[in-house]
């Protein structure tokens, strides 16, 4: 077995209409998906390159025990030798981030919390992450200028804009204004019919300050108007350089939280890749594979891999 599946930002949440999971109907598909990993004698693990769980919308209480079904895959697949292996994103990142720090190794049922974490003493901040010679994996946030502080060892995270605006957009979902994030950006652009509906029910300037907020504080919006460059440039050639200091002469770095899709060979000796999300209409990840040195985006239908690119 020499391959290592990563994905990331499923925003598993509680079933309601906060959870982007469940709603985007990719539910279904993933648990197809972990069958076929289940089956597949050359993958030896999973990743989860953080957002895995919505915690900024959802308990965690109600998460676990609205997908029994998702957890008892995740048994059955442990039980065929493979390692799931989680590392903690923004939006779960409490109180899982604290026990990478505080109580590692630690399981969680099937699967195992990463062992591994950057420390900024002077913030109090953690990013976990998980690495094994020539491949680096997190989820990307401490990139994001916005989202990066939540990640704090201090207790909370008080002031954090972007977590106020998804609990916020959970809120108003929960009350039957579905789609609302989308919603928020079309209202920015001025595009919409049924949103002036939810106007009758609440004030113009919310939306209007919501919305550009979210475009902000978010790599994931559509809105966004950055070029992904602290991600895919910046990021990548930072932990790379880090690898590239133990001897090794290509190296892998896979980034989640933008929510887009890509791989892109940064130069010589640093290859990047972001594993995408499972909340959109097509559900994407990668596939490291350590004896060809390669790595690979992929999208899943619900029955079979599609490849979208590949680079080694």
């Amino acid at each position: 077995m020499s391959k290592t599946v990563i994905l990331s930002d499923l925003h598993v949440g509680d079933m309601s209409d906060a959870d982007d999971f469940y709603t985007s109907g990719n539910f279904e598909k993933f648990i197809t998906f972990l069958e076929f990993i289940k089956n597949d004698e050359e993958i030896e693990k999973i990743v989860i390159a953080g957002d895995f769980f919505e915690l900024w919308q959802c308990k965690v209480e109600k998460i676990l025990q609205m997908y029994v079904d998702l957890w008892k895959v995740f048994l059955k697949l442990k039980e065929t030798g493979k390692k799931i292996i989680y590392i903690p994103g923004n939006h779960d990142s409490l109180p899982f981030a604290k026990l990478v720090y505080k109580a590692t190794p630690f399981p969680f049922g099937p699967i195992q919390l990463t062992d591994k974490s950057d420390i900024n003493e002077e913030k109090k901040l953690i990013f976990p992450y998980y690495s094994e010679e020539n491949l680096w994996i997190e989820h990307g946030h401490r990139f994001d200028k916005y989202n990066r502080d939540v990640s704090t060892l201090a207790g909370g995270s008080k002031g954090v804009l972007g977590k106020f605006i998804a609990q916020t957009i959970g809120i108003l979902e929960r009350f039957g204004a579905k789609d609302i994030d989308e919603q928020l950006e079309k209202l920015r652009a001025g595009i919409g019919i049924a949103l002036s509906e939810l106007k009758k029910k609440f004030t113009a300037p919310f939306y209007k300050i919501a919305g550009n907020l979210q475009s902000y504080v978010t790599p994931a919006s559509k809105e966004y108007a950055g070029d992904y460059s602290e991600y895919d440039v910046e990021g990548s050639i930072m932990l790379g350089k880090r690898l590239l200091g133990t001897g090794m002469e290509k190296v892998f770095v896979v980034l989640g939280h933008t929510h887009k899709p890509k791989i892109e060979k940064i130069d010589k000796r640093i290859i990047y890749a972001n594993s995408g999300s499972w909340v959109g209409k097509e559900p994407t990840f990668c596939i490291f594979d350590k004896e060809e040195k390669s790595i690979c985006l992929c999208a899943w239908n619900g029955k079979k891999l599609i490849q979208i690119d590949k680079r080694g």
